[in-house]
């Protein structure tokens, strides 16, 4: 519930009529209530009468201070601006407790999808800024949330890089991530050109499939190799998983769960190739003609996995838009099967481009790896802070920058301009935060206000508490569309509001005692909302610059 809504009291009014808000941040204190049964009613009595039974509630309310009905069917609310900011401080535990979920849920994350035998590169950056967002969006709602990283830990690529090895006597046991990042596009390439290859491979995967003690006991081994570096980078990178599962935690879900497709006559054999019934088109492939699996033989057999163990109301796959095809036709086919009554949503997002708007590759044309990215901003910022500063803004820098920009939308990743000290990047955020904890540690001893004086606010301070007020609109804004650049943009707003406070203030040598605590008990609620927003965003903090 955001605040207006909590201080207006709508989820009373709401039990009997549906009614929404604006509320006008130009005026400061007005809220445009609309209600569609008002709005419907063109008779002047009738309308007064519904209008009466309304507001029964808000006349009862002292936050409210005016109630006028429009000609047009809209309500008028004025606040007393005097209470309503008096309500707004609150501690850091309150004010999350206005954005609590009044029915939680149980919701699954699966994002990041990063692959055996390849490094991660910069397209990862994406699923793994915008899938945590979001899983803080909903945890933070009081909502119980897992994330599950889904490795692409099994399938065609894992079998060509063992039977590479195999046909050119490689000991598996001594390969390094590098090898293996090596031997991919090499193992890849091979199975395009020689068709030789190409059914080693394919006897090699049905192997595998069967769990065969050697490739079984090899195929452990390079996972383990790729895991390792995956797990090195994600800790480098601050991000964790409640689950690190793969492909490879569901093969033994399969063969049962095509037996029962089979004996349910949800499928059909066509060509060799298992298919589904279902009448779509194209139709959806579930085996191939040699048996092996595909990417949808093993989400699905995932979903079965999930429902068993977790049970989710709602499913979040944070993939490439890219990739709709193929999620439009997994929901089809959960809902087919049966295998599932709760929701699904794809969470599509765009492609990360160089400076130049140019796909982001090595000057070999090789997807360019996450690390080098990481590396790249550790060391324009090292000149300037010290070792574990320099970490955690580099963090920042990769967090922020992507999640201002609308998941729906390509962008590109300028590593100049994104730690740049002014705009709208990491940097100018950071340096909010610390100077805003500087101010309040040279002034410890704070009185809490019991009231503030909407007359004698400066043009300053209501732009910033204007600001405050927003929080959680936007935070419900970006939950409802699942978009954290609102919360992003946002806290730029925030900071940008506070900054310009703090150049036509005086804070720590205003003589006015009652002023002074006016705008510290302003900066307190001010640094709890941006600490919040850090804690969603997935942004480390520091403690001086």
């Amino acid at each position: 519930m955001t605040v207006i809504e909590e201080i207006l009291g709508l989820d009373k009014i709401n039990k009997n009529s549906e009614v929404d808000y604006i509320f006008n941040f130009s005026k400061f204190d007005q809220v445009h209530l609309q209600s569609p049964s008002l709005i419907k009613i063109k008779e002047t009595t009738n309308r007064q009468k519904h209008f009466i039974l309304l507001t029964k509630t808000l006349e009862k309310n002292k936050y409210v201070d005016q109630i006028e009905l429009t000609e047009n069917g809209f309500i008028n609310v004025t606040l007393h601006l005097s209470k309503v900011l008096k309500y707004l401080q609150k501690s850091k535990e309150e004010i999350l407790e206005t954005i609590k979920d009044r029915k939680p849920k149980k919701y699954i994350f699966d994002y990041g999808g990063p692959n055996i035998g390849k490094s991660m590169h910069v397209g990862h950056l994406r699923p793994l800024n915008i899938g945590r967002a979001l899983y803080n969006i909903y945890k933070i709602s009081g909502n119980n949330c897992t994330s599950d990283i889904h490795l692409g830990d099994w399938g065609i690529p894992i079998s060509q890089i063992l039977t590479y090895c195999y046909e050119n006597n490689i000991e598996i046991k001594n390969l390094s991530d590098k090898d293996l990042q090596e031997i991919y596009p090499k193992a890849s390439k091979l199975t395009t050109e020689n068709i030789e290859f190409k059914n080693k491979v394919a006897q090699n995967l049905s192997k595998l499939n069967e769990k065969s003690q050697n490739l079984y006991n090899d195929w452990k081994i390079v996972s383990n190799i790729t895991i390792n570096s995956i797990e090195k980078l994600l800790l480098k990178l601050n991000h964790k998983f409640d689950l690190f599962y793969g492909e490879s935690t569901v093969v033994d879900l399969i063969p049962q769960m095509i037996e029962s497709l089979k004996n349910n006559n949800y499928v059909a054999f066509d060509d060799g190739a298992l298919i589904s019934k279902e009448k779509v088109d194209p139709p959806v492939l579930i085996l191939k003609s040699d048996s092996t699996y595909l990417y949808m033989t093993t989400d699905l057999a995932t979903v079965l996995d999930r429902e068993q163990k977790i049970s989710p109301d709602e499913y979040f796959y944070i993939v490439d838009s890219r990739q709709s095809a193929h999620f439009k036709q997994l929901f089809s086919s959960i809902k087919y099967f049966n295998f599932s009554k709760s929701n699904f949503k794809h969470i599509g997002f765009g492609t990360i481009n160089d400076a130049e708007g140019k796909p982001f590759k090595t000057r070999q044309g090789d997807v360019y790896p996450l690390e080098d990215l990481w590396q790249d901003i550790y060391k324009i910022l090292i000149r300037k802070n010290n070792k574990n500063n320099a970490h955690i803004l580099t963090n920042s820098v990769l967090v922020f920058s992507d999640l201002l920009i609308d998941r729906s939308s390509n962008y590109k990743f300028d590593v100049e301009k994104f730690t740049n000290t002014e705009g709208k990047t990491a940097i100018y955020i950071q340096y909010t935060r610390v100077r805003i904890k500087s101010i309040l540690k040279n002034l410890n001893q704070i009185e809490y206000l019991d009231n503030f004086d909407k007359l004698n606010l400066t043009d300053a301070e209501k732009d910033l508490i204007l600001s405050i007020l927003k929080f959680s609109d936007t935070f419900k804004r970006s939950k409802k569309h699942n978009e954290p650049h609102h919360l992003a943009e946002y806290l730029y707003e925030l900071c940008q509001r506070f900054n310009s406070f703090y150049k036509k203030s005086r804070i720590l040598d205003e003589a006015n005692m009652e002023l002074q605590n006016r705008r510290l008990n302003i900066l307190i609620v001010c640094l709890e909302i941006i600490e919040i927003i850090f804690d969603i965003l997935g942004i480390e903090t520091v403690e001086e610059m």
